[in-house]
């Protein structure tokens, strides 16, 4: 049974993603993607991150997001994504919901104190910047709090499993408290004959 990690093809040099930007769109290769999230599973693991870990994601739609959800579930986490333009106590009520490890934010949400910061300080989640190094052409993982993630050993770098929980979504919650909706790695391996959908 295929996983997200297993239905990627390293060897495809067909372009996976186009991220418009100026003067020059970012364009990788499925080869490159493979490439970049196995590096970004790397930074994840040296920090913590293991089989189960939560890891909320409150960047906007972008490279950056695609890799690091990507990574997170090779590594077996958990990938919770969420709105950046949440306020502070929506961002608190999703972190303490699924006991974030870590909150992945913009570049320059830690100094400006964002609400998403604020929200993961308050639960004792690890901050780190999420984004695209134009000088050393990768997505950086800038850790700036490690949270309840200090003093954890680095973790052994680890293959997707067909039953691991993948991701983390909420229901609208329009007339209780929203509640978690799980997706294995076997059920969201379909999405990848097009890693463009991750965007939509």
């Amino acid at each position: 049974m295929s996983t997200l990690q297993t239905s990627i093809n390293g060897a495809d040099s067909s372009v996976a993603v186009i991220i418009p930007s100026k003067p020059n769109p970012l364009t990788v290769t499925y080869k490159d993607l493979v490439t970049e999230c196995s590096s970004f599973q790397h930074k994840l693991a040296a920090i913590g991150i293991t089989n189960r870990s939560p890891v909320s994601i409150a960047t906007v739609n972008s490279y950056e997001f695609i890799v690091s959800f990507l990574a997170t579930s090779w590594q077996r986490g958990i990938a919770a994504p969420l709105n950046p333009a949440y306020k502070q106590d929506e961002f608190e009520f999703y972190i303490e919901d699924i006991k974030s490890a870590i909150v992945l934010v913009p570049k320059g949400a830690y100094d400006t104190d964002a609400p998403s910061v604020k929200a993961a300080r308050k639960f004792n989640a690890a901050v780190a910047e999420c984004y695209w190094d134009n000088v050393k052409k990768e997505v950086a993982l800038d850790v700036k709090d490690l949270g309840q993630l200090k003093g954890h050993s680095k973790e052994n770098i680890l293959q997707a499993q067909p039953d691991d929980v993948a991701l983390v979504l909420h229901t609208s919650g329009t007339t209780s408290r929203p509640k978690v909706v799980c997706h294995r790695s076997s059920q969201m391996s379909v999405i990848d004959v097009n890693v463009n959908e991750l965007l939509c």
